[in-house]
């Protein structure tokens, strides 16, 4: 089975179906909780990542050469900001953000730091929630869907040195508020 996206592409792109299947399993997972993170609805994410999906077989003769993450993840951007107009304003149907479980992690280590984990997670949640759209999808590309910052620049199309200062502002940002809360949780304690 091969483990490399641009040549498990290029068998997807001659209509090789098991290719198509590892690049659903590679991408699509990230690109789930890529949506989901910015629409907080799961159902919508799941459209959206079959709409990416769609959007990538239709457009397979575009693609040709550079980062296939890049393009996917690209693409994802530009589905969110449509979906983010078509909307108007965006709706947060749920609080609660289902776990999505990578096929390889262990459960006792889920186990052992789970309590600590959804507690950090829930308030990076309610971060994320309060940052601009802009800097969430920042976040979301770079910390939960693990593009580079050269990556980020090429999906966002901006300049290498635009995207350093977006991502360390965003970070900056979602940092200041994390702080704030974990100051408030302490104090709450403290009382």
């Amino acid at each position: 089975m091969e483990t490399n996206p641009e040549k498990i592409w290029q068998l997807a792109k001659a209509g090789n179906q098991s290719a198509w299947q590892q690049l659903y399993q590679i991408f699509g997972g990230k690109v789930f909780q890529f949506f989901l993170r910015n629409t907080r609805n799961h159902e919508l994410a799941m459209d959206k990542v079959q709409e990416v999906f769609l959007k990538i077989y239709r457009n397979r003769e575009s693609f040709s050469y550079g980062s296939l993450k890049t393009w996917i993840f690209r693409i994802a951007k530009n589905t969110l900001i449509d979906e983010w107009r078509r909307s108007g304003n965006r709706e947060i149907l749920t609080d609660v953000i289902p776990d999505v479980v990578e096929a390889d992690t262990r459960v006792e280590e889920e186990v052992i730091a789970g309590i600590e984990q959804r507690q950090m997670a829930v308030l990076i949640d309610q971060c994320l929630d309060q940052l601009e759209e802009q800097d969430r999808m920042i976040v979301c590309l770079v910390y939960l869907s693990g593009l580079s910052i050269p990556e980020l620049a090429k999906v966002m199309e901006t300049p290498l040195g635009t995207a350093k200062t977006r991502v360390r502002s965003a970070r900056l940002k979602l940092d200041s508020m994390l702080n704030e809360k974990l100051e408030l949780k302490k104090f709450e304690k403290s009382i």
